[in-house]
């Protein structure tokens, strides 16, 4: 099974393979398989489907006292992208807003920062992208700049030696919510003992009437997207690890 976090994801997350499950039922004159296939479709479209794979994988968010206790702060890159408006590439959704909460982490902590992504479609180094958000944005200089990694596992890896050097041992590791499950298994098997740190967190609007978390929405795809990409991620880091 290829790691999720490479160019063959689209084949095994939703939308390509129900389209392949459909196209199964066709070819085999199955029509059962083409109605999974409508009914998978649906549900995962429906922020409630959304939420049952994505609650499982979300942790607490850390206190003021378990964040003091951290050695430093880790960030996570999100993904750039080319922005003509700034004559430059700058950060994706994802990336700011885990920039914006290590930003307000470190200036609440004091804690020193490490910046880790690298550029796997080519061009800056989102490593370098990052920094220059929080440089430029919120007047705060990262310590520690990993550039090369191209997957969570490469991140947790090439962050190490920058960390042990400074002797930090204990860190205090921001993402997605849905991402740190994984995230966190990856850096605490090289060692270090992790505090999750959670940005975007989902949940259900709790004034909303019983049916319409049952409607489908293209954001609850796309988080249902997430969730599954991060469930495969987890079993891949847990075979790998015990061959």
């Amino acid at each position: 099974m290829p790691s999720p976090e490479n160019r063959d994801e689209p084949f095994l997350l939703p939308p390509m393979c129900l389209i392949w499950l459909a196209l199964l039922g066709v070819w085999f004159k199955r029509r059962w398989l083409v109605y999974l296939a409508l009914l998978l479709t649906y549900l995962l479209a429906t922020p409630q489907m959304a939420w049952w794979l994505t609650r499982p994988l979300q942790p607490s968010v850390p206190t003021p006292a378990a964040l003091q206790a951290a050695d430093a702060i880790v960030v996570l890159g999100g993904g750039k992208k080319l922005a003509p408006e700034f004559d430059d590439e700058e950060l994706k959704p994802l990336s700011l807003t885990r920039i914006r909460y290590a930003a307000w982490l470190a200036r609440q902590t004091g804690k020193p920062l490490l910046v880790t992504a690298g550029a796997p479609e080519g061009g800056e180094p989102e490593g370098d992208v990052m920094a220059r958000t929080l440089a430029r944005d919120y007047g705060i200089k990262a310590r520690w700049i990993e550039r090369v990694s191209n997957t969570t596992e490469e991140n947790a890896i090439n962050s190490a030696p920058l960390l042990r050097a400074a002797g930090v041992k204990r860190i205090a590791l921001v993402s997605s919510a849905w991402h740190l499950r994984r995230a966190a298994l990856l850096f605490e098997r090289q060692g270090f003992d992790v505090l999750p740190a959670p940005t975007g967190l989902m949940e259900l609007d709790s004034t909303d009437t019983a049916w319409r978390p049952w409607l489908p929405t293209g954001e609850a795809m796309q988080q249902s997207w997430l969730a599954l990409r991060e469930w495969l991620g987890i079993l891949w880091a847990s075979r790998t690890h015990s061959t």
